[in-house]
């Protein structure tokens, strides 16, 4: 169902890894069929630590690094990093939903991967339900849906040359109910080694293959294959 993802393409995320760790076996698919690819990280994740010796712009530089490195094992070669504070979305909403609308009518994507603002009550995944993940989901599908075609929305945008833009569809990622299923059996080495990128997360470790196999044969079966990433289709009427 990979034919279903039209190019451009532009990948939403809240925090370096979010990407690797759900949808980069599809993504190194896009890339290897000739779409274009291109991410958005929203936080750098400068909070993401449990050590004390490290300071946020430290944690937010290494975090920067692993997700370029990340991109280039699956082929992206465009990365853009807004570096709101992690974890405070919530209390950038006006700002953070223009900011998106300017980048949605400068790319100009037929298609936006991004988290799911209602991914279920979150007893499967905790992480689902993190306030930067169903926030950005949130104001992106706002940016894309009702912004970013909309002329009177950010109106200063269109006297800079943004026109405005129609998106055709949003897949959600970390969804309760995921209705699109892509076979990465044949990337998932490469799909591995990206993940295993973001090494101050701790995805290097030998544990991740078999966590993210389990949750990847649990999505294959949900779509007929051995080993799938899940998506939530959003269309926009």
């Amino acid at each position: 169902m990979i034919e279903q993802f039209r190019g451009p393409i532009l990948v939403v995320a809240s925090h370096p890894d979010d990407i690797e760790a759900h949808c980069a076996g599809t993504v190194a698919q896009l890339v290897a069929q000739g779409e274009a690819v291109s991410y958005v990280l929203v936080t750098s994740g400068n909070r993401g630590t449990a050590d004390l010796s490290v300071t946020a712009e430290e944690i937010a530089a290494r975090r920067e690094a692993e997700q370029l490195a990340a991109a280039r094992v699956v082929g992206v070669e465009r990365v853009r990093f807004l570096r709101y504070d992690d974890s405070d979305l919530l209390f950038h909403l006006p700002r953070l939903r223009e900011e998106l609308t300017a980048i949605i009518r400068q790319e100009r994507p037929r298609t936006i991967i991004t988290h799911d603002p209602y991914p279920g009550n979150g007893s499967r995944d905790s992480c689902a339900i993190y306030p930067d993940h169903t926030t950005l989901g949130l104001m992106t599908f706002q940016a894309a849906y009702l912004c970013s075609p909309g002329p009177l929305f950010y109106p200063d945008q269109m006297c800079s040359g943004l026109a405005p833009h129609r998106v055709t569809m949003l897949y959600l990622i970390m969804s309760d109910k995921p209705d699109t299923f892509v076979d990465v059996e044949a990337v998932w080495d490469r799909r591995m080694e990206a993940l295993r990128k973001h090494r101050s997360q701790g995805r290097d470790h030998s544990e991740m293959e078999g966590f993210f196999r389990r949750i990847a044969g649990e999505l294959g079966t949900r779509g007929g294959c051995r080993l799938a990433e899940g998506f939530r289709r959003l269309p926009p009427t």
